[in-house]
């Protein structure tokens, strides 16, 4: 985040709103197993509208969400068929986050 800390407090929020979308696109989602991995969150933001997001960006804007209430870390490991592996860390997104995201959303006028 470089520039003015106004410049890098718009960047966070994008970020924050970004992930919150993710996390609601994968609750809405039939899946073996509730939430996103860090990874799995920033794979799908670097192919969309956060094309050079990094890791420690996504973990760190998920740590705010997480902080805030606005996401909720899943910590139990459990078998994913759909993704062929077991999962540990995830994140979800909570009542409170989609309250915050769809407010963002009616802000700017896409509702």
């Amino acid at each position: 985040m470089n520039g003015s800390p106004r410049e890098a407090a718009l960047e966070l929020h994008l970020e924050l709103v970004e992930i919150l979308k993710q996390l609601n696109r994968s609750e809405m989602e039939e899946g073996d197993v509730p939430g996103l991995e860090a990874e799995e969150v920033r794979h799908f933001l670097s192919r969309g509208p956060l094309p050079q997001v990094t890791s420690s960006e996504v973990a760190e804007a998920l740590k705010v969400l997480v902080g805030n209430g606005l996401a909720r870390e899943l910590t139990d490991p459990e078998y994913a068929w759909d993704r062929g592996r077991v999962v540990v860390d995830r994140y979800t997104i909570t009542t409170q986050g989609k309250a915050f995201l769809v407010r963002q959303i009616q802000r700017v006028g896409r509702v």
